[in-house]
């Protein structure tokens, strides 16, 4: 699937961001420290709880005292999955301002829009979700979750190598510029595994899910991995007596509500990108846990990630020296130790490269009774066999 082309006007402001983004301040020394983020919090992709939580993270440091006596003000601009949105809000958080960076964004269409205006300026981001591909191939974007495309791979593999099952099939919604990370992810599965799937769909609708299920089961699918509606699906999914498919479900699923909603009799699996958020007793869930429960946020994997980028961008702003800018954060994250987040598989780390995707590793849960039940295999990072 190609990358669709941007509407004209969002090429101009892109354009006109890439040109000015550096010429701003930067970011003042004095007053507070701006700190940005572009969320969907309307529209097609939407994490309303992620910039929620990186606020009550901040709340909390300006509580105690702010970095060195100054405040943390985070910005957040809701793009609602627009490109042109998108675009413009980075305009007027590199430019009007002058954020020394972008801390918890959630924008499925941030990150290919907005990267190399990112570099031009000299911020770093540090999104809680990376979406899209370029999230994790830029030298300026660093997401704290392994990734919708990590994930992939992770689900196939948990099918085929923990779950043992031979015939494993797709049915995936394929958003904007994501065809080729889930091509890639494919590929991936196939080089640590030598399988090939047994039959895939790409263009999966929120209608009547009947003619996929169908054809799973005309291919002899042992196992499907589904990132759409649950309700319907899987309620259609008993109807044709599938009982004996092991279903994965994509992150965005990975929800109470989803386990309510699954009938009970089905095999229904869900990869996580941190610490499965439904057990508050997972190493690093209690900071999150708490952080949540006083500001009354939902609980989700994604305010996971919220509050994972905050506290990381926190512990950074607090081993600087020296005057907090935008030059002075970005120096900061290029040249920061790995730290260890217990909430996530790896360390996670900015550093100097062109690409960043340090958190690798993926935990599973199974829809039991209405709920998700941690299963015990800790994290699991694909690996040749």
């Amino acid at each position: 699937m190609q990358i669709p082309r941007l509407p004209a006007a969002a090429v101009a402001v892109a354009l006109l961001l890439t040109a000015t983004a550096c010429n701003d301040d930067s970011g003042s020394t004095n007053g507070p420290i701006k700190v940005g983020a572009i969320n969907g919090i309307t529209g097609l992709f939407q994490t309303p709880e992620v910039p929620q939580s990186v606020k009550a993270v901040f709340d909390e440091v300006n509580a105690a005292g702010g970095i060195n006596g100054r405040k943390l003000e985070l910005i957040s601009v809701d793009d609602a999955m627009n490109p042109q949105r998108s675009t413009e809000a980075a305009v007027d958080l590199l430019k009007s301002k002058g954020v020394v960076a972008l801390v918890g964004s959630s924008s499925a269409v941030d990150c290919g829009l907005n990267r190399a205006a990112y570099s031009k300026a000299g911020v770093v981001s540090i999104p809680a979700v990376g979406v899209d591909p370029a999230c994790f191939s830029s030298p300026n974007i660093a997401p704290v979750n392994p990734g919708p495309f990590n994930l992939l791979t992770a689900n196939l593999y948990y099918a085929s190598e923990v779950l043992k099952r031979d015939k494993v099939c797709l049915d995936y919604t394929v958003l904007p510029g994501s065809g080729s990370g889930i091509e890639d992810s494919i590929k991936k599965w196939t080089e640590l595994t030598g399988k090939t799937l047994a039959h895939k769909e790409l263009a999966i609708t929120d209608g009547d899910p009947t003619k996929y299920l169908v054809a799973d089961k005309d291919a002899g699918c042992q196992a499907v991995l589904y990132n759409g509606v649950v309700g319907p699906y899987f309620a259609q999914a008993k109807t044709q007596g599938m009982t004996d498919t092991a279903f994965i479900v994509g992150a965005n699923s990975y929800t109470d509500a989803s386990a309510q909603a699954i009938p009970a009799g089905l095999d229904v699996y869900a990869g996580t990108e941190w610490q499965p958020y439904t057990d508050t007793s997972l190493p690093g869930n209690e900071r999150w846990s708490q952080v949540v429960e006083k500001n009354k946020i939902q609980k989700t994997a994604f305010s996971q990630g919220g509050v994972m980028a905050a506290d990381l961008f926190v512990q950074v702003l607090k081993g600087m020296s020296g005057p907090v800018d935008r030059a002075s954060v970005t120096k900061a994250f290029k040249s920061m130790q790995p730290i260890t987040y217990p909430m996530v598989g790896t360390p996670w780390v900015f550093g100097p490269g062109d690409t960043h995707n340090p958190v690798q590793g993926s935990r599973f849960v199974k829809a039991v009774n209405g709920s998700w039940q941690v299963l015990p295999e800790g994290f699991i990072v694909p690996a040749k066999k």
